[in-house]
């Protein structure tokens, strides 16, 4: 046999194989469970699918027009359709083996998966009528092989980059949302475009990476697998944040290295956005004008605005004159004549300074005084600006009495004056001001003052602060700061709280704080122990917050050598045992490397020390995070062996297990040794098995996480 037929002979075989095997996938295909090497062929199929789709269009080529390459038409067409085919049915497979992978919802994919089995169906087909030289019918297939194979791509295109991927760019853009920056939600048009065009290609129906979508609000504040993606009880550490943050070159920074990167205008708009409570529905025009956010916001919407002005510039000279270190001068808008003008240092304000800008009153339209001593008959001065919009005067000091010299500035939309002891006269004369749009009057006025003024100016937004209606509100919770929380002598670690009338209780032995078991915090807290700070803010006329909490650890023996009984999971391997000693503590994210996990075996470790060591304690920092699957331990176990004994067992703890899922959190476990002469150190934390009735995997094995091993 020809050496040609052999190989042809081969590729019919193995088209053969391809189909029962592909045949029978699909029909299992929900059972299917994969070992890691065929999720690496799976993950292969981006790669593969470019083949075949050259060699068809090839194949079809040479089928149509026989002649155009000068060639023996029937074997170049059979080698390249056989080979064709043969990489269809491998990409096939692959895309079978990748549709099984967490993150992919079948109903999101199966139009593409279909057109691709049609692909290589049909293809087949084309194929073998062609050899019993039945040319009608195989031109028919070759045409629809050839259309499928475009819908196929297209619809595997709009999967991987979002939908309608192929025609977008065809696409006017006034089919797009386009809203003033008056009409503009925060989210809506700020945030949800960024996500759009950076996130939502692997986190949407259909492909929900790691278990979190982002295409729609209710399931952004659901989250993924590794917890809220926006914790509104701690939206520091959401998981967006964490993400965004991390180094690219971080196998855990988002989005992921090769993808279309955050801009770091885009970056700072999510994270101040976020930090400014994360609100959905909020307009930007309900912002506070010095927001960071709104700043950046309306950095995005200057090359929409319609609004012109009538004024020119002023002079790039004269601008430069008037900023200093206590006044910023800065356009409004990239090459905009409007000015914004931003006054800082309160205790070096003169209020004479103001007269300072008449040489630009034309063009300045935004004045913030926000903290500088201000008094009510400096507004007649701010009443000059002709051009006015935006007017901050919040904790200026000033009564309001003169608030009637602005009731002229027909374009002044947007006035603060939260903070400031206003007078009656002050309120009264507010009635008047019907142009504005915003109007923030945070005072310790009643609600009384606040309503009539909603009354007369039906069109303004009022801020007017929190109204005592009898109910209680929960206070934030307060805020730990610490340099590390692992350290070798001594640590001073800070509460704070947004409201600083409160006072916050706090314990250092574990306990909840709370009226008969606490101390009140006064200033830095010294440690020089391994201390579980909790902590929780109280007020007059508020509920108690939920409790803050942070570990510390003191460290200040590292022994010699040590060495792993068992190896950690592939998956949880950080550095090794050295991960238990490089004094970096690990946070709730159990994906950066910093911890050890231990599933099929238990956490067992022996310390030795080249010289006798008189040992105080040593603890273990560990992980819980029930819905992960990662419990407490079960048993805790420490021996210990020195220069006049050999291993003896000093402590062994069952820690308590949980009833239901929680919150994560770092957890201790402390062995006290008091021992003078160790010479080794051996310990052992086995994991959960099996895992409680009222858990998702009952009857299955618990992980334990382990990141440090504190020795004193």
């Amino acid at each position: 046999m020809p050496k040609n037929q052999k190989i042809f002979a081969i590729l019919e075989n193995s088209l053969i194989a391809l189909h029962g095997l592909i045949l029978i996938l699909v029909i299992g295909q929900d059972q299917i469970q994969l070992p890691s090497f065929l999720e690496v062929v799976g993950r292969m199929h981006p790669l593969l699918l470019h083949f075949p789709i050259v060699m068809l269009f090839l194949a079809a080529l040479l089928f149509w027009f026989p002649d155009a390459l000068g060639v023996n038409t029937k074997i170049a067409l059979k080698g390249l359709l056989l080979s064709a085919l043969f990489f269809t049915g491998i990409t096939v497979l692959a895309g079978l083996f990748l549709s099984v992978e967490d993150g992919y919802v079948k109903e999101d994919f199966e139009n593409h998966q279909w057109t691709g089995l049609l692909v290589f169906w049909l293809g087949t087909l084309w194929y073998w009528f062609w050899a019993k030289e039945k040319l009608s019918v195989a031109k028919g297939l070759s045409l629809a092989v050839l259309a499928l194979v475009l819908v196929t791509g297209h619809l595997g295109a709009s999967l991987t980059h979002g939908e309608d991927f192929l025609f977008a760019p065809l696409k006017s853009d006034s089919s797009m949302p386009q809203v003033s920056f008056e009409e503009a939600l925060a989210f809506d048009h700020v945030i949800k475009p960024i996500l759009d065009q950076k996130c939502i290609s692997c986190h949407k129906a259909g492909k929900v990476k790691g278990d979190l979508r982002m295409d729609e609000v209710q399931y952004i504040l659901k989250g993924g697998e590794m917890g809220p993606a926006i914790d509104m009880q701690d939206l520091e550490n959401s998981q967006i944040l964490i993400h965004i943050l991390y180094p690219l070159e971080d196998e855990f920074h988002m989005p992921p290295k090769g993808k279309p990167q955050l801009t770091e205008t885009e970056l700072a708009l999510i994270q101040s956005w976020i930090l400014d409570s994360a609100h959905f529905e909020k307009k930007l025009t309900a912002y506070s004008p010095e927001s960071e956010f709104i700043a950046l916001a309306k950095e995005k919407f200057a090359g929409q605005e319609s609004k012109t002005y009538t004024f020119k510039a002023a002079n790039t000279k004269t601008i430069a004159e008037l900023n200093n270190d206590y006044r910023k001068v800065v356009s409004t808008y990239p090459n905009s004549p409007g000015l914004r003008v931003t006054f800082f240092g309160k205790n070096q304000f003169d209020p004479n300074t103001i007269d300072d800008l008449k040489k630009i009153k034309e063009q300045v339209v935004e004045l913030n005084f926000q903290n500088m001593p201000l008094k009510d008959e400096d507004l007649k001065k701010i009443a000059n600006y002709p051009n006015l919009e935006v007017l901050n005067l919040n904790f200026t000091g000033i009564e309001g009495n003169n608030l009637g010299e602005l009731k002229n500035l027909k374009n002044l939309t947007h006035l603060s004056l939260s903070g400031n002891p206003l007078s009656e006269a002050a309120f009264e004369s507010l009635k008047g001001f019907g142009q504005l749009k915003n109007l923030y009057v945070w005072t310790n006025k009643n609600a009384d003052a606040i309503t009539s003024l909603k009354s007369q100016l039906p069109n303004t937004n009022i801020e007017g602060g929190f109204q005592d209606n009898g109910t209680l509100y929960q206070l934030n919770a307060p805020q730990i700061e610490f340099d590390k929380s692992i350290f070798t002598d001594r640590i001073e670690v800070i509460l704070k709280h947004p409201i600083g009338s409160v006072k916050i209780f706090y314990t250092l032995d574990n306990t909840m704080p709370d009226s008969s078991n606490h101390q009140v915090y006064s200033g830095p807290i010294s440690l020089d122990k391994n201390t579980t700070l909790r902590a929780r803010a109280f007020a007059d006329g508020w509920l108690g917050s939920m409790e803050k909490q942070a570990v510390f650890f003191r460290s200040k023996v590292q022994p010699d050598s040590y060495q792993l009984t068992f190896p950690p999971s592939e998956s949880y391997k950080g550095k090794g045992a050295l991960t238990l000693f490089d004094l970096d503590k690990g946070d709730d994210d159990f994906f950066t490397g910093k911890w050890l996990g231990f599933q099929d075996t238990p956490f067992e470790i022996q310390m030795d020390f080249n010289s006798p060591k008189s040992i105080q304690n040593i603890a273990f920092s560990t992980l819980a995070a029930e819905g992960s699957y990662i419990f407490p331990p079960s048993k805790v176990e420490v021996w210990i062996k020195t220069q006049n004994s050999d291993w003896k067992l000093v402590d062994t703890q069952k820690p308590e297990q949980p009833t239901g899922n929680r919150d994560r959190m770092l957890q201790m476990y402390e062995s006290d040794i008091n021992q003078s002469d160790v010479i080794a150190i051996k310990a052992k934390l086995t994991p959960v098995n099996p895992l409680p009735k009222w858990h998702p995997g009952a009857g299955g094995k618990g992980w334990v996480f382990i990141d440090e091993i504190l020795i004193n």
